[in-house]
Formats: C-alpha cells, structure tokens, sequence
C-alpha cells in the first residue's frame, strides 16, 4: 500500500483515532487522489488492529464506488443546473454527458464547482462493537423513485455472484449513474460473506443521502 504521499502528522492522527475508537471523517467535492491514499491508509490500519486484512481490497473497492456513485450525482446535479442535461429522465443524454466529464481536468473543475454549491461528499470509517461501519453521505436527496430503484437493484445484485453475470441479465443504460456501482458493492461484499442486508442506502428526501455498509471485524 503507497502511503509515501501522506505526512507523518496525518498518519499519527489517524493512528491515535484509531486507538481511542473515534470516527474518521473524509470530505471530498471530486476523485481527487491524496482523499483516496487518505482512506486507503486509514482503512488499512484499522484492519490490521482487527487482523482483517485479507478483506481490504474488497472494502476499498466498496468505498471507492460509493465516492464514484456520489462524484456523479454531484456533477449531474451540476450538468442541470447549467442546462447541459435537458431532461434528467432520458439515461442516453444523462451517460452521454456524465462521460464526458469523467477525466481528471474536468472532475477538478466539477469538484470546485460542486464546493461552491455545498455539494460535498463525507466519508465515515467508525468502528463500534467490533464492527467496521462505513458511512458515505452525499447532499443530495433521493427521490421514492430513485430510492425504490436502488432497492430493487441491490435485491437483485444479491443472487449473482460476479457482477458480469449480473449485468449480461439485466443490462442498465445508466450504468454510469448509481445502477451498476451499487451492484458491484452487493456482489463484492457477498464474495466476502458479507449479506446485502448490511448495505443500506437511505434518504431523509430533503438534503441527504445515506450508503451504509456494516462490516464485521471479528471472526
């Protein structure tokens, strides 16, 4: 694991948090990667305390896609409002222009935009009663619509074990929205014997939407 880009202060924090059982909180606006080396540090050390290590590629894999699905929604929201996305209910036109700002220039220059809209992403990593909670909240609010969609989906991720198949049986225009990211976290977790019952996406339907994933630790 690369950690020579972070200093040694944010290394003793992270190690001392992780000692006194606080919570680790990771803000991000865009895919920057110093937020990604951040978490992958902090996630390893809190698997070592556990002996857990075995199951850190799987989890980051998780949070990342969970960042991405957040990054997304973010810039959509932005696309919108400035009139690129015409109607948000056509996937085609939404994939179209979501993809064309998937590169590191234009991820920088949505994520700017995103900060002065207060459209941030949190990053949780809490560890309470020998469990790993993962927390990634966006400030965006879900409509029912939307919310009975991912539902479904993570139902139906949930008896595949590898998300190829999954995807060769139910093929999803908006896969570069939240469809086949939160697929991959079910399938993922499932291949570590974690249930898609301990990954729950939530809303108040105002201002925020809740990714949680609960991740035991012992074994």
């Amino acid at each position: 694991m690369q950690t020579v880009s972070l200093n040694q202060n944010f290394q003793r924090s992270v190690i001392t948090a992780i000692k006194n059982s606080d919570d680790l909180v990771f803000i991000t606006y865009s895919a920057l990667e110093d937020t990604e080396e951040k978490i992958k540090f902090s996630l390893m050390k809190i698997l070592e305390r556990f002996h857990r290590q075995e199951i850190f590629t799987p989890i980051l894999s998780c949070i990342k896609e969970l960042m991405a699905n957040a990054t997304k929604a973010n810039a959509k929201k932005i696309l919108i409002d400035e009139g690129k996305i015409t109607n948000p209910d056509d996937p085609v036109q939404v994939v179209k222009q979501i993809r064309s700002i998937l590169n590191e220039d234009a991820l920088l220059e949505y994520g700017i935009k995103a900060k002065s809209k207060h459209l941030s992403t949190r990053i949780y990593l809490k560890v309470q009663n020998k469990n790993l909670i993962v927390e990634v909240i966006n400030n965006l609010p879900l409509s029912d619509k939307e919310l009975k969609k991912i539902t479904r989906k993570i139902e139906q991720s949930s008896k595949y074990d590898n998300i190829a198949e999954f995807y060769m049986e139910n093929p999803d225009p908006e896969a570069e929205g939240m469809g086949l990211g939160i697929s991959m976290v079910v399938v993922l977790l499932k291949n570590i014997d974690i249930p898609h019952n301990n990954f729950v996406i939530t809303t108040d339907g105002r201002e925020k939407t809740y990714a949680k994933i609960l991740i035991p630790l012992s074994v």
